[in-house]
């Protein structure tokens, strides 16, 4: 104790340098651990570039995207913005991007998107967006844009019929009063009486229009145009089985001025053909067309003139003279009833 005493400072040198020996020892000893478990990269030369840290660039690249308020996409649809659903009458939900339910029969639902309609709104099919005179359905059938006023469908899709009367034209080919081709004596039966020649006998020369003679209110003849032309006559070699021999025939041939169409009379032969009337009104405007088959009509702005070539009781037949394009116009519905639905 006495010679601890005496050299105390000598002996915490010693021990304090045994402690950092032991340290020492420990740190060599887990540095070849860890030089074991983890291997350092190589060392780069100069003029080497580094490799870039994918895992930093995917981080860099997701805060921009997030930034932006959307992307980091799950199947095409953006993880940042609600999926659109409505409720149906049924009970289920409408998946309105993606589904096979139209929220309009009729009228997909991409297109009601796209162009940033109301799909909330009952009766969007015939809500008129830009107030250019068409509803939303016309628009989309017609693929204009139900957003710009000045993107308008056809004029001709305003018109419906509004009424509609179904006759037929009876000819009858009377003669040749010159003993040529080049006149033709005609007689026309009326609908109203198809029993009966109307009126007195026509003459009529190629591309002549055929008229309906028929008796006025005071007696006198009235002369109303028909659609039917007389194109040309002519002379065929027909077997006659009550001869028994061949002989020369006169035939008429009467052309359909609404659809080209030919009809072939011969002498003493009686032919009925479509004689039809049809009132067609502009719903914008509330202008009406009485029309007979064959009669020509223009709409004011609408690309014409136009003619009747056909009419039932569903539908009217027209035809645009300039671009030869036939369109089909719906019969008007009839207004609801006042007793509708009670």
């Amino acid at each position: 104790m006495d010679q601890i005493k005496a050299h105390y400072d000598r002996f915490l040198l010693i021990v304090a340098g045994l402690l950092l020996g032991g340290v020492a020892l420990f740190m060599a000893v887990q540095s070849s651990a860890l030089r074991d478990e983890f291997v350092l990269p190589a060392v780069l030369t100069e003029g080497e570039k580094f490799a870039p840290d994918t895992s930093v660039e995917q981080l860099r690249s997701d805060r921009d995207n997030a930034n932006r308020g959307q992307n980091w996409v799950d199947n095409k649809t953006p993880l940042f913005i609600s999926r659109v659903y409505l409720l149906g009458e049924d009970g289920n939900l409408v998946d309105i991007l993606e589904g096979d339910t139209e929220l309009f029969p009729g009228i997909p639902n991409k297109w009601i998107l796209e162009h940033n309609l109301d799909y909330t709104a009952k009766d969007l099919p015939e809500q008129d967006t830009d107030a250019d005179g068409f509803t939303n359905l016309e628009e989309f059938r017609a693929k204009t844009n139900p957003q710009d006023a000045n993107s308008t469908p056809p004029e001709w899709t305003k018109l419906r019929l509004v009424a509609s009367k179904i006759d037929k034209l009876r000819t009858k080919f009377t003669d040749l009063p010159d003993g040529n081709l080049g006149r033709v004596s005609i007689n026309t039966i009326s609908p109203d009486n198809p029993t009966a020649i109307s009126g007195s006998t026509q003459f009529y020369r190629p591309g002549d229009l055929i008229n309906l003679a028929e008796p006025g209110p005071g007696g006198q003849q009235v002369l109303t145009p028909t659609r039917l032309k007389f194109d040309r006559a002519e002379m065929r070699r027909e077997f006659n089985p009550t001869t028994n021999v061949e002989e020369e025939v006169p035939v008429i041939i009467l052309r359909d001025t609404s659809d080209n169409q030919e009809i072939e009379l011969r002498r003493g032969e009686v032919k009925d053909s479509p004689y039809s009337l049809a009132t067609l009104r502009d719903t914008r405007t509330g202008k009406e067309w009485e029309l007979r088959t064959g009669d020509d009509f223009e709409i004011p702005g609408g690309g014409g003139p136009y003619k009747l070539i056909d009419v039932s009781e569903e539908k009217a037949e027209i035809k645009q003279s300039g671009t030869g394009e036939t369109h089909s116009i719906p019969r008007q519905a009839p207004p609801p009833s006042l007793f509708e639905g009670q």
